[in-house]
């Protein structure tokens, strides 16, 4: 990982960017495509390290820039998409304030559920949620396509949910100075901070796997920590849905 301010950071990720929806509106054009992949690798590079898997991923698609489908193009940019707002997010560039104010938290009893490679847990945690507490869980995965980008389809099902919760597990390998360790997949703090903003640190929870390093700049947000089985956690999630209020509700029989 380089030694840069973030805001040259933030710079470089905006100029990949741009030169990404030029590429995303007009496919024929190769070298469009060549320039956006190269921007794009060298800011993550910059972010996460030139051996992070990301990084890895987006150097095999510029060498093959000529061949990629459209499909698997718009899914890359996506992704570096969802990071850029993250920066932007966690930098304030993009906030008139000082403090964000959360908005009002929607009715019902839809919940969120953040994730990235431990599928298990996933649907462990989500039949928890539905069969045990009676909610309703929310997974991007889960909701049809309609043509959307990841983002408006993120944006439409998160924006329904009243709470949470993000498993956080070591699926990214990051080397930087000669030493590594594992974190969660970009997506998955990127969505935790979008939730932040949107609802306040009081509605989002950390499912933490022990073993997974957690980026300090979600710190202060609450964590559960489990070593492989989110259903051994039970009493302690039941306490965050209580807190929020979620539980008070005819659906919920507590046993």
């Amino acid at each position: 990982m380089e030694n840069i301010e973030p805001t040259i950071l933030i710079q470089k990720f905006r100029l990949a960017h741009s030169t990404g929806v030029r590429a995303l509106n007009d496919f024929s054009k190769k070298h469009l495509r060549s320039r956006y992949l190269t921007r794009a690798k060298n800011s993550l590079q910059a972010l996460y390290g030139y051996k992070a898997p990301i990084v890895r991923k987006y150097s095999d698609a510029s060498r093959s820039f000529r061949n990629i489908t459209e499909d698997e193009y718009t899914a890359l940019f996506a992704e570096f998409e969802h990071i850029l707002n993250y920066l932007e997010f966690m930098s304030g560039q993009e906030t008139a304030n000082a403090m964000s104010q959360p908005s009002v938290p929607p009715a019902g009893n839809n919940v969120f559920i953040i994730h990235g490679h431990d599928e298990m847990n996933k649907l462990r945690l989500r039949d928890l949620l539905q069969n045990y507490f009676g909610l309703n869980p929310s997974l991007m995965k889960s909701e049809p396509g309609m043509s959307r980008s990841l983002l408006e389809k993120f944006e439409q099902s998160a924006s329904a949910c009243a709470l949470a919760f993000a498993i956080i597990t070591p699926d990214d390998e990051i080397i930087n100075h000669a030493q590594s360790y594992c974190q969660a997949r970009p997506n998955v703090i990127f969505e935790a901070g979008w939730f932040v903003g949107r609802l306040g640190i009081p509605r989002v929870c950390l499912l933490l796997k022990n073993g997974t390093t957690v980026h300090s700049d979600i710190d202060g947000i609450s964590r559960i920590h489990f070593n492989d089985n989110i259903e051994d956690k039970v009493i302690e999630i039941q306490r965050e849905l209580e807190a929020v209020g979620i539980l008070n509700k005819p659906n919920y029989n507590s046993k």
